[in-house]
């Protein structure tokens, strides 16, 4: 149990924070979004929910809605939480399609906000076939035909499938999921094709109101090359995503592609197959024209394609933590990059800025001729495009007028004096009389992981967990370290990934690392009682660049089927087509349909593996399913995405029994008490003459109660061969979110001996939230108890999106 913060040591906070903000440092205090609202589309009738997630609790939380067409966004009267919390929730019935749009909360501390990304509602619905005319292709066998689904306009995107004769094609290649490419075509293809597209949300099925007749004919006389479908002359593709250019040509004697760029040489990661050129993980550097050309020897034809490469918007330089003067001029600007070229929107406080008489706004610059009292808080800038949003903030102070003889002559910045106390290092766990820890629970730490590239700049983290007879560990952390980056003389920090790791959850993605550099991965599983253990580190890991060729050689899953077995799991089954390949196991994905997420990832080891069973789902949800295969070097392509329907939830009268060790239970309860920062914005009102509002931080936090839950069924195989995995959202446990700052002091860590404990601090609310810094590594080694010093700033979790 820690002990209740003393007077002394709230003041001590209370200065951190002062000086926090008199630098501009708002990454330290954790005050940014650790998930935005999401993107739906939904039919008219159905009941969704928005939900954005902080990594410091805010006091209030406000929603607003901007409907389709407008630029004024609409306050949502809802009640808000009535206790300091990190999460808030906005449900929307949708039975008007007025109610679409973008919608963002907005957290605040005191009188000060924030406000998230915007996410849209959209009104899921697909659109009937236009085309009308039937097309004739006629061939010689041997050629390579594609048969193209017009497909019309569809939200989210249609699901398309082919049929010849009228009956359905399965088991084909399809191109951007609405061409099949016929390969190597004889006669015995000929025949009449049409496709039929389906929304899986809305449930609407329509067919094309053409068909396509192919003829393939034996006549072995000369036949000059032609386009058997006119090439798309550009392709606007996102950055990160994989495109395949479609160019297909005929003749007889059978022609050979061939594809140039104009000016330099093919991309490495690019190849050419029948259905066109394939470009996987598109960056700005590969847009510019490609040229096609079919040439069976005495003639030729070719086409140009122009390839753009479209990026998300990102805040690359958001506006500069200022101070201004009452009634002075303010000037700041925003730097953004995006293409196309993002808008940008301002806000202070979560509300959004209108130009008038006293305030201007060019697009990347914000000018303030008389600033304001009411100015003064959170100036933020949100830069978006038809790809996303993405923002940066920073705290505007605004220095009240000064008047003669009244109290503002002796003021200090937020009310506080200046304080000559020395700040001393605190925290850490409470110790006995003797020194000795207190408790003598055991906590099991997982084993070490295995480490899979999957490409340039991510990786699969997989691990196991010993038999438990323990502490139940209530979530996991996956941290890593680049090897042979130094700061100051210093090896790099070990970085935390935000997410909590579900204790069922066995596999874990790491993005953002950086091509060509090597890392260690290691495992930190938290406990039922907030203490933690960290696994031994992974063996060296270089990522290399440019694996594309060898996940090609890696065979791509076919997966045959889905099974609802019950309200809350799916059994899924897929086959290895080329066992002669050597891989270790496979890589499963899902979520459900309406959740625009990322996808949770499973691990099923063994290259015979060929079935799972995916658990803890949502009752009367559809959700869609992929999987690779993969090896310690590479993981393949995705198979194809199928969908599931668990069932309805089954009621049942309540009886007396025993629950289930199995069954989830919450994380949190009432009974927990936790009294978060409250940290005051700088609103002054007209009676205020010489100072800025005052924060009062106080800081309180008692040990509450957790329920033990068994996870030794969960994660390992059973009699069957079926898997039980994970499959829920991320933790929403009401501790300190990234509570790992261990730092080895030499290259190769020290591996903590055998029951000894490796701690990590986890006192702290203002700990764990980035460890991006490099101006105070520490230099404790990983085993070590790591105390928290309250003039230190703290670094410990990965970079979030947004931080304040």
């Amino acid at each position: 149990m820690r002990p209740t913060a003393s007077l002394c040591g709230t003041v001590t906070l209370l200065q951190l924070i002062v000086r926090c903000f008199a630098s501009g440092q708002r990454q330290e205090l954790g005050m940014s979004f650790v998930r935005h609202p999401q993107p739906l589309a939904v039919p008219l009738g159905d009941e969704v929910n928005f939900e954005c997630i902080l990594a410091l609790a805010a006091d209030r939380f406000e929603w607003r809605h901007r409907p389709l067409g407008t630029d004024k966004w609409k306050p949502l009267f809802h009640a808000s939480n009535s206790n300091p919390s990190k999460t808030s929730r906005h449900d929307v019935n949708f039975d008007n399609k007025a109610k679409a749009g973008d919608y963002r909360c907005i957290a605040f501390y005191g009188s000060s906000g924030i406000a998230s990304d915007p996410a849209r509602l959209t009104l899921a619905t697909l659109e009937n076939f236009t085309d009308r005319s039937n097309v004739e292709t006629t061939v010689a066998a041997g050629n390579t035909v594609p048969i193209t689904c017009p497909v019309p306009y569809s939200a989210p995107e249609a699901i398309v499938q082919f049929y010849k004769n009228g009956n359905l094609i399965r088991n084909v290649d399809l191109i951007g999921s609405k061409t099949l490419v016929l390969e190597n075509v004889q006669p015995m293809d000929s025949g009449a094709y049409h496709c039929v597209a389906n929304n899986y949300i809305t449930t609407q099925a329509f067919t094309s109101n053409y068909k396509t007749i192919l003829n393939v004919h034996s006549n072995t006389s000369y036949q000059a090359p032609t386009f058997i479908k006119q090439p798309q002359t550009e392709y606007n593709v996102l950055r990160g995503n994989n495109v395949t250019m479609e160019c297909f040509g005929a003749a007889y004697p059978v022609p050979r592609v061939n594809w140039t760029k104009l000016g330099s040489d093919l991309p490495q990661k690019s190849r050419i197959t029948s259905m066109g050129l394939t470009i996987t993980n598109v960056q700005p550097f590969d847009r510019g024209e490609y040229d096609c050309t079919w040439s069976n020897g005495k003639r030729y034809v070719k086409a140009a394609i122009i390839l753009t490469v479209a990026e998300a918007p990102k805040v690359t330089k958001p506006p500069k933590a200022s101070t201004f003067s009452e009634g002075g001029e303010l000037e700041l600007s925003c730097s953004a990059t995006g293409q196309p070229e993002p808008t940008i929107e301002w806000l202070i406080n979560g509300e959004s800025l209108v130009p008038n008489a006293n305030l201007e706004i060019k697009n990347n610059l914000l000018m303030i001729s008389e600033v304001e009292k009411k100015h003064a808080g959170y100036v933020q800038c949100v830069a978006s495009n038809e790809y996303g949003s993405h923002s940066g903030y920073n705290l505007l102070r605004v220095n009240p007028k000064q008047h003669v003889g009244g109290v503002g002559d002796i003021r200090t910045e937020y009310g506080y004096p200046n304080s000559k106390h020395k700040h001393t290092r605190g925290g850490g766990r409470r110790r006995s009389k003797d020194g000795k820890r207190k408790g003598t629970e055991v906590l099991v730490p997982p084993n070490q992981p295995n480490v899979t590239r999957l490409s340039d700049v991510s990786v699969m983290v997989r691990w196991s967990v010993p038999e438990n007879k323990g502490l139940p560990i209530r979530f996991f952390k996956v941290q890593y370290r680049e090897l042979g980056q130094k700061m100051n003389g210093k090896q790099a920090k070990w970085m935390t990934a935000n997410t909590e790791i579900p204790n069922h959850v066995r596999s874990f993605e790491v993005t953002d690392l950086q091509p060509d550099h090597t890392y260690r991965f290691r495992i930190a599983a938290v406990y039922s009682n907030d203490d933690n253990k960290l696994s031994p580190n992974s063996v060296r890991f270089h990522l290399n660049r440019d694996g594309g060729f060898e996940s090609n050689k890696m065979p791509i899953p076919l997966l045959t089927n889905t099974e609802a077995l019950g309200s809350n799991e799916v059994l899924l089954i897929w086959q290895n087509p080329d066992k002669s390949v050597d891989i270790d196991g496979f890589y499963v994905y899902h979520r459900a349909s309406t959740y625009a997420g990322e996808y949770i990832k499973t691990t099923v080891e063994g290259k015979n593996s060929s079935n799972i069973t995916i658990s803890h789902l949502q009752p009367d949800t559809t959700y869609e399913f992929k999987v690779q295969s993969f090896s310690v070097d590479a993981a393949s392509e995705f198979s194809k995405i199928l969908r599931q329907k668990t069932k309805k939830a089954v009621v049942e009268p309540p009886t007396q029994q025993v629950v289930a060790e199995n069954k989830l239970r919450p994380t949190e309860n009432d009974k927990n008490a936790s009294t978060y920062a409250i940290i005051g914005g700088v609103v002054g009102g007209s009676t205020l003459l010489g100072g800025l509002a005052a924060i009062a931080v106080v800081y309180r936090r008692t040990k509450h109660k957790q329920s033990r839950e068994s996870s030794q069924s969960e994660g390992k195989p059973i009699a069957n061969g079926r898997v039980m995995n994970g499959g829920v959202t991320d933790s929403k446990i009401n501790i300190t979110s990234n509570p790992l700052a261990g730092l080895d002091t030499s290259e190769d860590i020290m591996q903590p001996k055998s029951g000894q404990q490796s701690s990590m601090e986890m006192t702290s609310f203002l700990n764990g939230q980035n460890n991006n810094g490099s101006n105070h590594a520490s230099t404790e080694p990983a085993g070590a108890d790591s105390n928290l010093s309250h003039n230190d700033p703290i670094h410990h979790g990965l970079p979030i999106e947004q931080p304040l």
